[in-house]
């Protein structure tokens, strides 16, 4: 073997997406694969992720899911790791734990992964990684709300009108994703509707312009979203404040882990992420 790890270009696209098709998931078509390196919010000059090469041929890669984001009025960097192969031949050896750390090594970047095997958890941590979540509040919607309905607007181009610049742009970057989103209340929810379970939808919660309000009014959100099928209201734990309503606290199966210089949980969401780019589930 004469192992090589490098960063992913332009040029590379197929071949990762291929590798990814044919030996990780073949569930998930080639083009879906392709976005992970070439995804609509790309910052300018970062790589497309890191490949395993043995003379020429790809055996293993990594995607790096940049995003820069606006939080509290400061442009932080973000990358949502994903997809970490290697073909059978090359574990063991070590070249997967370099790959991962190639991957995870620019300081003043803010890493998260919401998708690691328990494998993958036990290395990360070892690396810095911390856990950003490991359970979620779940609502269902109440036959007989307690309080009045909230004021809900659901169509695109009135929810556009009334978002900030920094907002706005978050919203043209993830036009076209199967995303579901409101103003509730005067709060900005963007949500993931998947069938979990017994063939419950969990309408999970991937962005919250205001987590407080989301946390004290998350029974009413329910009531007002999830309505007219079997379906729950799912918010991570890191956004419910203590004190309020705290729903049905469920453990996720797969824990969700982030690593950053100087941002708290409730910072990172699950925007601009692979689920979002693959159409997956959240564990």
């Amino acid at each position: 073997m004469s192992v090589v790890i490098r960063p992913a270009g332009e040029a590379d696209i197929e071949a990762a997406a291929r590798l990814l098709h044919d030996h990780m998931n073949a569930k998930i078509p080639p083009e879906r694969w392709r976005l992970l390196l070439d995804y609509p919010w790309r910052p300018a000059g970062v790589e497309r992720g890191w490949l395993v090469e043995d003379r020429g041929v790809v055996v293993g890669f990594m995607a790096t899911i940049y995003s820069d984001r606006d939080i509290a009025g400061r442009r932080h960097r973000f990358c949502d790791l994903s997809s970490w192969y290697l073909l059978a031949d090359y574990r063991g050896g070590g070249t997967g734990d370099t790959l991962l750390q190639a991957g995870m090594a620019k300081p003043d970047v803010t890493y998260h992964t919401m998708t690691a095997r328990r494998a993958t958890g036990r290395k990360i941590r070892a690396l810095g990684f911390d856990i950003l979540d490991d359970t979620r509040s779940l609502f269902r919607p109440l036959a007989e709300p307690r309080a009045a309905p909230l004021p809900c607007v659901r169509d695109l181009a009135a929810i556009d009108s009334r978002l900030t610049p920094p907002q706005r742009e978050i919203f043209a970057r993830h036009a076209g994703f199967d995303l579901h989103q409101a103003i509730v209340g005067g709060v900005w929810l963007v949500w993931q509707r998947k069938l979990k379970g017994n063939a419950i939808a969990y309408h999970e919660v991937l962005h919250a312009s205001d987590p407080a309000f989301l946390s004290a009014n998350a029974q009413a959100i329910a009531d007002t979203i999830v309505s007219g099928e079997r379906g729950v209201l799912a918010v991570d734990s890191r956004w419910m404040t203590a004190g309020d309503d705290p729903g049905t606290i469920e453990r996720i199966v797969l824990p969700r882990w982030f690593r950053s210089p100087d941002l708290e949980r409730r910072d990172v969401d699950h925007l601009y992420s692979e689920v979002i780019l693959l159409d997956q589930k959240l564990p």
